[in-house]
């Protein structure tokens, strides 16, 4: 499968000069940690862990049932798969035959494997034997590997059989969040993604000391990015497949876990199990978070009342990890904004469609859509265009606004829904709340609120509107309509709320 959109020669020379891509090869990660420390913990999921020793023996046995299968370097293999072991194993395996892992979540939707295989027409398919029958329901062809039977080690007296794979050709496709209504295939590189992670690493200060615990979907760009970092780094990755908070929380602690990186809603609920805990204990060194307009209360109260550092980190499944703050930021630096740019990212402001629209462009930046037609509209002048709004500042530090696309547009009036969740935060009476936009025959847009209540009673949407007052807002900016949610918000597997479909499913709920 050749790159949608290959790195021009003269960049990719460039990250190879400066070492930002390098000639580390797969087997300095989880096989040289076999030679040098074999009994170190190299990965826990809910039900076992395997040692660096046991984990290079489970994928070298993985890359031979892999190939019993008929799959050669370049083919695609979708993986479906939890934060299991198993899904650790069937990756490192298909990165070491060469093949491109086509990794989708375990709670992915019928539409979201018709979509898959559409797009990639793998040569098999490694899935639970639970979901092996709804490939067969939904009339999806090709071999399937039962991902159960990934994982159980080798015998230590056969050589692995596997030669070091094209570092820059595609390696993984993934799918984008699902905030749009057609996700879009994501192609990288080994080169992309070990850059991606090596960010990471440094913007958390991270070693082989570091005890990673892994809430976001495996096959999510956070979960590949810190599946590639534990590797590198030679540190452990601890799985938690059915994120419950309180029992996270105990496993969390339980393990030692150091950092965990993710959406702000799970170390909200995290915050949340430890203050009602005996203890409000926490092991963690380092909280990593990103998005627009983080809630400073939440990263105040992971600082002051937990002590632990929060590393803030700007990117995207398309270029992981591009700025973030640093080591040795002092706090308040590292809370008011995004970070600065990771080694070899570039950022610009300003597109043809909008002045503060950021681009990037780096050795984490992805090979492109495999769609030719998202392609299209995507690059500007061999730069990715983000979507998002941004300010640099003098020091050059980005501060995400929120993206282009989150606005209402009333009566011309362009109005950030990340602004308006932000100030609606802490508002009496809300579990959680979200806006988004209304569609209007007089003004083109109108601002609507989805809140699931605290209580009993949800807050008015006069009650809003003074507490907005309070705040400083606009009245200009204030909602227009209420929905009151039943449960919780929709999001996506990584934590986003899905906008959308609070705009399709508010029908019938307007107050």
């Amino acid at each position: 499968m050749l790159p949608p959109v290959p790195v021009p020669p003269d960049r990719a020379r460039h990250y190879v000069n400066q070492r930002l891509w390098d000639d580390r090869t797969l087997a300095d990660g989880i096989e040289s940690a076999a030679r040098t420390h074999p009994d170190r913990t190299a990965v826990v999921d809910n039900r076992r862990s395997l040692s660096f020793a046991e984990l290079a023996d489970a994928v070298a046995a993985g890359v031979r049932q892999i190939r019993r299968s008929g799959v050669a370097a370049g083919e695609p293999v979708m993986l479906v798969c939890g934060n299991s072991i198993e899904g650790v194993v069937a990756y490192h395996s298909l990165l070491r035959i060469g093949a491109v892992a086509v990794v989708l979540d375990r709670r992915c939707g019928p539409a979201d494997l018709v979509a898959a295989y559409d797009a990639t027409d793998p040569r098999l398919s490694i899935v639970a034997a639970s979901l092996g029958a709804s490939l067969l329901a939904a009339g999806l062809p090709g071999r399937q590997l039962p991902l159960e039977e990934l994982g159980a080690p080798a015998s230590r007296d056969v050589e692995p059989q596997w030669s070091e794979p094209d570092r820059d050709g595609v390696a993984a496709v993934m799918f984008t969040s699902g905030t749009t209504s057609r996700p879009k295939a994501v192609t990288h590189s080994i080169n992309t993604l070990t850059a991606g992670a090596r960010n990471m690493a440094l913007a958390t200060g991270s070693g082989s000391e570091a005890v990673i615990f892994l809430v976001s979907p495996l096959t999510s760009i956070t979960g590949i990015m810190q599946m590639h970092m534990a590797a590198d780094l030679h540190a452990a990755l601890v799985l938690e497949d059915a994120f419950d908070p309180a029992g996270a929380l105990d496993r969390l602690n339980q393990e030692r876990a150091t950092l965990i990186g993710g959406a702000p809603v799970i170390v909200e609920r995290l915050l949340a199990a430890a203050d009602a805990g005996p203890d409000r204990r926490l092991t963690l060194r380092v909280v990593a978070l990103g998005g627009s307009m983080l809630p400073r209360s939440l990263l105040d109260r992971v600082t002051d009342e937990y002590g632990v550092t929060v590393a803030r980190v700007y990117g995207s499944s398309e270029a992981p990890n591009s700025t973030g703050s640093m080591p040795d930021d002092s706090s308040e630096m590292r809370l008011a904004d995004d970070g600065a740019p990771l080694p070899g990212t570039e950022v610009r402001v300003g597109s043809s469609s909008h002045a503060q629209e950021c681009l990037l462009r780096g050795p984490n930046l992805f090979l492109g859509y495999l769609d030719p037609v998202d392609n299209a509209g995507a690059f500007e002048d061999g730069w990715f265009r983000t979507g998002d709004m941004v300010e640099l500042s003098a020091q050059g530090r980005l501060t995400v606004l929120g993206r282009l696309k989150e606005v209402v547009d009333r009566n011309g009036l362009k109005i950030s829904l990340a602004e308006i969740d932000a100030a609606l935060e802490g508002a009496p009476g809300i579990e959680e709340c979200a806006s988004f936009a209304r569609p209007d025959p007089v003004t083109g847009e109108r601002l609507a609120v989805a809140v699931r209540p605290s209580g009993n009673v949800s807050p008015t949407l006069a009650e809003l509107g003074q507490y907005l007052q309070l705040k400083g807002l606009a009245k200009r900016k204030f909602p227009e309509e209420l929905v009151v949610w039943d449960g919780p918000l929709p999001r996506t597997a990584s934590g986003k709320v899905i906008r959308s479909r609070l705009t399709s499913e508010a029908t019938g709920k307007m107050h």
